[in-house]
């Protein structure tokens, strides 16, 4: 059965194609009824049940697939769209026993009406700029996602989703995607609230729903619906070019009136379809049925009801007797009934500041639990019988199909959080007059005024009567900005100097995701503000924080403690879901929505939180991101180049462009680099520089407004030049795959500068001079990078001198290594090792079948300094050649992050001698599995390190991998795997006659499984966790060498016979008793048989990294190591990774450590390999989540 079978289907836009398409299914295939497809193309979503010749709109750009579900996963099936040709075949697998294909046509062509629908967008742009609403500001967004927030919540998404959360988290099932899916599933088949079917932004109940919904007509054909529905209306939903823009069923267009489908969250459509109301009859006698339409007719809800449906209430409604002090009503709870009261008397508590409060007495012929019923939201208040008492109950689907409308028309006064019954009768006798002065047509259009479907711009509601007192807040599911108040000063709670920085810390480091996303972006003097505002509050054991079911002004930052999160549905008993602990944050929805606490808070012990409220979160935030838009885009409007765009398009610019600080004489760009920005100058100045036969010279200053690199970002060629900031500066940039999305139009008006560089370069060859550098014109007067027209000048250059690094203090530990034996000894042995294959070719027994990727280094022999490691590659996917001397290779692999993961390397051999005749005695390994990722680095010692470090490189994953620990305690998976290596080999040197008493390797593993980071090291090779996110740059975790001289690894190597020397001030080795062999400078190592206590054992962490973190690490040999220490990596290469990418990263680090080399040892040099791993890697041209960039050899 393919009713809910499900196919993946993704088809390419040509770049010829228009932004409105229309897509027609033409042959259906042998697909029932009934089934479900679905078109997507990026934000926007489209639903349908399958029907021949139904045309359907959809919005695309000729850079974004359209995504076509058939609701499930059965198979894939991509394809390019064809100029000239528009009818399409999909294949879709039944899935069942037979494996018989079905074929589905589409029909992809530009849809008729585009001009029309350009039209619009030009008349709502023109109209949003007359109101001061500038297209992408903030402004907009906050509009925007005021009209998603309604939506949802017409729709029951958010409670839905919230439910499903909240039972995945108590089952916690294995595959919570597929439990999801299955849990919708049921929702879909038995909620009466779903409305799939919302084709060219029109609800299927587009005609309006009777007083009791009938099952919908069967569709029309496609003629007899385009006869039936004005063409506009299918421009309508596809109007908007904005990709921000929601997929929203926009108001239908004049003349067009539809009758609401639902208040809150029950909404029927074609797919989905309310069953008609069955009344219900529990019998009742005559004098009973007296005694209900004697207190309905007095009750502010029944008044105005029908005879009929009168008739129906009294049938449906059931008797219940309490006695007094029973408890019928939970505030925070679900509602499925109403209750009318006969007799007695019933008390309302409502928690109002922490305590219970008497807010209302209901007696004889008052109804209470309707507003559940009525809003579909969580009961009000909790209501005691405070005697005996007779009511009378009505369940929620009498309610919904007989009460529903009339209950909404009624007047509802306000009383302290919920609607109280009656009201004065003031109001009650004004609302009933007025409502008697208009027609019945004015009456049924009033009750649905606010649903802005009849076209019209409805009048400002009656304002209803607020009790004096406590004000109501204002809004329903988003919060307006008063953009006006001007008099509002942020508040200042005073703090220690230790306070603040722990503030800041917490918002900076914290694991929880919410924080980045909204704190993230503001800026320092906001960010100051904001600390300012924070409000320390102390809670007790026991003490809630918040309550289910409460309005809640604050959002918590825990600073000390631990809270526990309990959920309550219906009558079951709260359920502990999650414990919050330092760092984490709860309650942010107070200041985004106006929304009911959806959890009961406690503490769990004696705690402590930062404490922000919802007027100072919005006025600081959502404010001064508004400015600051409106800044960026004022800059933007004095740049010369970008005077080509409109408004929109600068708009549109502003709202993409990223920030960058550099400080004096940091390189912005560098000559040589690959990337793909272009930066323009926002505060400060800057000065291009070549290098040349004379050095590096200056060619170009810069200047505020000023832009540079658009040939990188057009051609993707190398850097033609360098770039110094002169003195602090900020940069704007942009990428190339967001500059061709939004600035395409441009790419002709920066080509023309392309040829300016070889000018500059001839310029430098006829000599430098001491005049400063000026922003030239040649004889043409061609427009220069950045600045505007100047009079033709004579060019000069000057040699550019920029401060050197300051390495006078460094100090290498390394030892210089002679070779032992004569070098032509050692020469012999290893090539005579090289003529084994088993030592120097890959072991097809450690190739672990399923794996997606498998990389390590090679052996080549007579390699000489700086020569890159040969690579093996065991994989699927091809290598593409990048960069004029990489390797890239791109790959899809199951992953828990939001985006993707780049991987640079590079393994290049060092020079110990002159004549030294080992190869790069350095290796690495990047190895996939079923999600799991193994990177591996091994830093070979002694005459075979190199034969040592290749055995491990291929040995390490493979044990790990079997280990049957593996995925489930990789503490124990990852010392088994080290030992497991360790123990292959020894009996392999032993087998092939290779003497590993002084020869071994350090070896470091960084392990990614979902989004858990487990490292284990042995030696001097070691592992830097970092983030790299522009507002949390810092260093998480930096392993620390194994060295014989720490009090542990002394006292071992001492208890199993070795002696620990210092053989320089600060330097120790590990020798046999009274000889001078061998000199170990690790008290863990692979290999190095020779010392007892020399430990093969891992030293473990591990890091829980968000589904967002931007996060990278290095894993890298003692060649980088040596002179620099994990802060100062980190410090060199965060900017320069987000700015370059992984690969021009690892680049200029191994560059950076050769200097320091240089500096300290002359000639002398470590062999230099660096693996650098970059998570949430934003890059939009790659079709795959994976990718591994691999300096490939010259020779």
């Amino acid at each position: 059965d393919l009713l809910h079978a499900c196919v993946l289907v993704s088809f390419f836009i040509s770049p010829h194609c228009t932004d409105l398409m229309e897509v027609t299914v033409v042959d259906t295939g042998d697909l029932p009824p009934g089934t479900i497809i679905s078109f997507h193309t990026g934000t926007i979503r489209r639903h349908a049940q399958i029907e021949k010749n139904k045309a359907i709109n959809l919005t695309a750009t000729s850079s974004e697939p359209i995504r076509v579900d058939l609701m499930a996963q059965l198979g894939t099936h991509t394809f390019d769209m064809v100029p000239g040709q528009d009818v399409y075949e999909v294949p879709i697998t039944t899935g069942d026993a037979s494996g018989r294909e079905v074929k589905l046509k589409v029909q992809i062509r530009n849809a008729p009406d585009k001009a029309e629908a350009n039209e619009e967008v030009a008349a709502a742009k023109e109209g949003e700029e007359e109101q001061g609403v500038v297209p992408g500001s903030p402004v907009k967004k906050l509009q925007t996602a005021l009209m998603m927030r309604s939506y949802l919540d017409n729709h029951d998404v958010l409670r839905q989703m919230q439910e499903l959360l909240q039972e995945m988290v108590s089952h916690r099932p294995e595959d919570p995607i597929d439990y999801m899916i299955q849990r919708l599933e049921q929702v879909c088949r038995e909620s009466h609230g779903v409305d799939l079917d919302v084709i060219d932004g029109e609800a299927a109940s587009a005609g309006g729903a009777p007083a009791l919904p009938a099952p919908a007509p069967a569709p029309a054909s496609a003629p007899e619906a385009a006869a039936k529905k004005p063409k506009k209306e299918d421009s309508d939903s596809e109007s908007d070019d904005d990709e921000d823009a929601p997929d929203l069923p926009p108001p239908p267009p004049p003349g067009v009136v539809k009758k609401r489908t639902s208040v809150s969250d029950e909404a029927y459509g074609a797919f989905n379809q309310r069953k008609a109301y069955e009344p219900k009859v529990i019998p009742k006698d005559d004098s009973a049925k007296a005694r209900i339409r004697e207190i309905l007719q007095q009750s502010w809800m029944f008044k105005i009801h029908t005879p009929e449906n009168m008739n129906i209430i009294i049938d449906a409604m059931s008797e219940k007797v309490v006695e007094k002090d029973v408890k019928l009503i939970t505030q925070g709870d679900s509602g499925e009934v109403m209750w009318l009261i006969e007799e007695g008397s019933l008390e309302c508590y409502k928690t109002i500041d922490g305590k219970q409060v008497l807010v209302k007495t209901c007696v004889r012929g008052d109804v209470f639990g309707e507003l559940a019923l009525l809003y579909n939201c969580p009961r009000a208040a909790s209501v005691i019988s405070a005697a005996h008492c007779m009511l009378w109950e009505l369940d929620r689907e009498t309610f919904k199909a007989i009460c529903y409308e009339a209950a909404q028309s009624s007047e509802q006064p306000e009383y302290e959080g919920f609607t109280r019954p009656g009201g004065s009768a003031a109001a009650a006798s004004s609302s009933a007059a007025a409502s008697e002065e208009k027609p019945a047509e004015e009456k049924a259009a009033d009750s649905d005024s606010d649903s802005g479907d009849d076209g019209k711009e409805p009048e400002a509601p009656k304002p209803r009567p607020v009790p004096a007192g406590k004000p109501r807040r204002q809004g329903v599911s988003a919060e307006a900005m008063n953009g006006n108040d001007t008099n509002w000063v942020p508040p200042v709670y005073p703090k220690t100097p230790e306070e603040r920085k722990q503030l800041s810390e917490i918002i900076r480091t914290s694991h929880d995701s919410k924080m980045h996303m909204l704190f993230g972006s503001v800026s320092k003097d906001t960010f100051e503000k904001i600390v300012d505002a924070c409000e320390s509050k102390v809670f007790e054991q026991g003490q809630h924080v918040i309550e289910q079911g409460d309005v809640g002004d604050f959002f918590y930052i825990v600073k000390s403690g631990f809270f526990d999160i309990f959920v309550s549905k219906g009558q079951d008993p709260p359920k502990k879901v999650f414990q919050a602990s330092t760092g984490f944050a709860f309650g942010e929805l107070a200041l985004l929505y106006n929304a009911p606490r959806s959890a009961t808070i406690t503490a769990a012990e004696r705690s402590e939180v930062f404490a922000l409220d919802r007027t100072a979160f919005r006025n600081l935030v959502i404010k001064s991101s508004e400015a600051q838009f409106k800044q960026r885009v004022e800059f933007l409007n004095g740049v010369d180049v970008f005077q080509v765009l409109n408004e929109s398009e600068r708009a549109s610019l502003a709202e993409v462009l990223e920030e960058e600080e550099f400080a004096d004489d940091e390189a912005i760009v560098e000559q040589g680099e690959r990337d793909d920005k272009m930066f323009i100058l926002l505060t400060g100045k800057a000065v291009a520089c070549i290098k040349g036969e004379q050095g590096e010279v200056e060619v170009m200053t810069y200047a505020t407004g000023n832009y540079f690199g658009e040939i990188a970002l057009l051609s993707g060629e190398p850097r033609k030049a360098s770039v110094y900031a002169v003195g602090p500066c900020t940069c704007l940039y942009i990428a190339r795959p967001t500059f061709m999305r939004v600035l395409g139009s441009l790419s002709s008006f920066l080509e023309r500068n392309i040829g300016r560089y070889a000018k500059y370069q001839d310029a430098i060859s006829n000599g430098v001079t001491d005049e400063p550098a000026a922003e030239e014109q040649d004889d043409h007067g061609e427009e220069h990078e950045g600045g505007q027209q100047q009079p033709a000048a004579k060019k000069s250059v000057r040699k550019r001198e920029r401060a050197s690094e300051n390495l006078e203090n460094l100090k290498s530990t390394a030892k210089l290594e002679k070779d032992e034996a004569p070098p032509e000894t050692l020469a012999d042995k290893v090539a005579q090792d090289f003529k084994n294959e088993a030592l120097v070719t890959p072991a097809a027994e450690f190739e672990v079948p399923g794996a997606q990727m498998m990389t390590f280094g090679g052996l080549v022999l007579g390699q000489k300094f700086t020569m890159d490691k040969v690579i093996h590659a065991k994989t699927a996917a091809e290598p593409e050649k990048v960069n004029d001397g990489d390797d890239k290779f791109c790959w899809n692999a199951p992953s828990k992050l939001k985006l993707g993961t780049d991987i640079g390397v590079v393994c290049q051999k060092g020079q110990k001698s002159a004549s030294d005749p080992t190869p790069n005695q350095d290796n690495f390994f990047v190895f996939q599995k079923d999600g799991v990722t193994i990177y591996g680095v091994c830093d070979g010692h002694g005459p075979f390190g190199h034969l040592v470090s290749f055995r491990l490189v291929q040995t390490l994953p493979d044990k790990i991998a079997k280990s049957s620990y593996y995925g489930k305690d990789w503490e124990q998976a990852l010392k088994e795997g080290f030992l497991e290596a360790q123990k292959d080999l020894c009996e392999f040197c032993k087998l092939h006659d290779i003497n590993i008493e002084a020869s071994g390797a350090a070896g470091s593993v960084l392990v990614l499984e979902e989004q858990t980071v487990h490292i284990a090291f042995i030696g001097d090779a070691r592992i830097m966790l970092g983030s790299w996110n522009r507002r949390d740059s810092r260093m998480i975790f930096c392993t620390t060498d194994h060295k014989p001289e720490l009090p542990e690894e002394k006292a071992r190597l001492e208890e199993n016979g070795s002696e620990v020397r210092e053989i320089d001030p600060g330097s120790y080795r590990i020798y046999l008793p009274g000889s001078k062999f061998p000199g170990l400078t690790m008290s863990r190592a692979f290999g190095d048989t020779a010392c007892g206590g020399v430990l093969r054992e891992p030293e473990y962490h591990k890091f829980l990294m968000q589904p967002t973190d931007q996060w990278y690490a290095i894993v890298a040999s003692d060649g980088v190591w040596e002179f620099l220490e994990g802060e100062e990596v980190c410090n060199l290469t965060a900017k320069k990774l987000r700015l370059k990418g992984p690969q021009e990263t690892i680049k200029f680090l191994v560059s950076a450590s050769r200097k320091r080399w240089n500096h300290c040892c002359g000639e002398y040099c470590d062999d230099i390999t660096a693996v650098l791993i970059q998570w949430n890697a934003d890059n939009k041209e790659s079709k795959t989540n994976h990718s591994l960039t691999v300096k490939r050899p010259d020779h």
